[in-house]
């Protein structure tokens, strides 16, 4: 079974997404946003799809293991 991470994405001009996604799908947003290429990356989350048009991100926050306080 493929672990999870947490994604955030922030947009060029303000909002952000935040996904489950696994591992494969992050490395594949992060090669995208690396290369800078003006292409829309799908990538499967956890129970939907996330569309990112890569020219438009502005920052990505990967947390990979999950911090939980309390309970």
């Amino acid at each position: 079974m493929a672990e999870h991470v947490r994604v955030e994405i922030g947009f060029v001009g303000g909002g952000a997404a935040t996904a489950q996604l696994d591992d494969a799908a992050c490395k594949k947003l992060l090669k995208a946003v690396e290369k800078g290429a003006d292409e829309l990356v799908e990538l499967g989350g956890e129970g939907s799809d996330l569309h990112v048009r890569v020219s438009q991100v502005a920052w990505v926050r990967v947390q990979s293991k999950e911090s939980r306080l309390g309970f």
